[in-house]
C-alpha cells in the first residue's frame, strides 16, 4: 500500500485521517506542522501528502510551494484537507499545485474515495481533477461576485 504523509496542527483531524487510511492498510506518518512535514519529506518518499491549509508558523500554502520547489518530491500528489473553503483559496491551491481538495468536516468514505481516485489515475487523472478544481473556483468566485452585487443594488 501507500506511504501517506498526513500534515495537521489539530490532534484530532490528525487522528480520523489516520485511523481511516491507516484502515486502508496505508503506511501513515504524521507532522503536526509544515516545519515538521518538510523535515519528514526531505528523509523520505511518500506517495501522497495529505494536506490542512490553516496552521500555525506555516501555511499550508507555503508548505505546497516548498514541496513543489523540492526537486525530488515535487510530484508527489497533495491532498488539500481543510476547513478553509472559499473561491480563493480553493484557486491558490490549484495554483500552487494541489491534486485534490476535500472540505472539512467530511466522511471517512469521502477521503478514501479521493485517495484511491489519487493513488491510481496517475498523471491525467491528477490533470482532470485539477481541471475540476480550477473549474469550482472559478465558478465559486463568480457566485460570490454575484451575491455582492446583489448586496450593492438592495
Amino acid at each position: 500500500m501507500a506511504k501517506i504523509l498526513i500534515v495537521d496542527d489539530e490532534a484530532d483531524a490528525r487522528t480520523v485521517l489516520y485511523h481511516t487510511l491507516r484502515g486502508d492498510g496505508h503506511s501513515i506518518t504524521e507532522a503536526s506542522d509544515g516545519e515538521e512535514a518538510l523535515k519528514k519529506l526531505k528523509r523520505t518518499k511518500f506517495d501522497l501528502v495529505v494536506l490542512d491549509i490553516m496552521m500555525p508558523r506555516m501555511s499550508g500554502y507555503d508548505v505546497l510551494e516548498k514541496i513543489r520547489a523540492m526537486p525530488s518530491r515535487a510530484n508527489v500528489p497533495v491532498i488539500v484537507v481543510t476547513a478553509k473553503h472559499d473561491p480563493e483559496g480553493v484557486q491558490r491551491e490549484v495554483e500552487g499545485g494541489a491534486t485534490d481538495h476535500i472540505a472539512k468536516p467530511f466522511l471517512p468514505s469521502e477521503l478514501e474515495t479521493v485517495v484511491k481516485r489519487v493513488l491510481k489515475g496517475g498523471k491525467k487523472a491528477t490533470e482532470k481533477t485539477r481541471k475540476s478544481l480550477e473549474r469550482s473556483a472559478d465558478l465559486y468566485g463568480t457566485v460570490k461576485e454575484l451575491h455582492q452585487r446583489a448586496r450593492e443594488t438592495d
